[in-house]
């Protein structure tokens, strides 16, 4: 499991917690601001391909099978993210995550060990 960088699995779970969540407020929007849910389903959008990207991205720096790892440990850790939508809401979470995704997005491909 050398493999495996905990920071960057664990920013990666805080940055598919805050995309879920855009992606769950876009899909609920009741709003009246039609700008305004076109810059959550921008901001939901862009969060999906940057995670696409970082598991694309590490099985190709790191191993193959990481990425599979990585994305079943945020699956499991999303059961935390409802804890936390009980704590502070999910409208809380989905407008945090216009600054929240990007910073851990930032982090998680900080930390992703490169072979030598």
């Amino acid at each position: 499991m050398q493999s495996l960088s905990w920071q960057s699995i664990g920013f990666y779970c805080i940055f598919s917690t805050f995309v879920f969540y855009q992606q769950l407020h876009g899909r609920r929007f009741k709003g009246a601001s039609q700008v305004f849910r076109l810059a959550l389903n921008i901001s939901a959008f862009t969060g999906m391909l940057t995670g696409f990207a970082y598991l694309a991205y590490y099985g190709w720096a790191v191993v193959w099978w990481a990425p599979i790892v990585i994305f079943l440990i945020s699956l499991l850790v999303g059961v935390l993210g409802d804890l936390l939508e009980r704590l502070v809401g999910a409208l809380v979470i989905s407008l945090s995550g216009f600054v929240g995704w990007p910073v851990s997005a930032y982090f998680m491909f900080s930390y992703v060990p490169h072979s030598t």
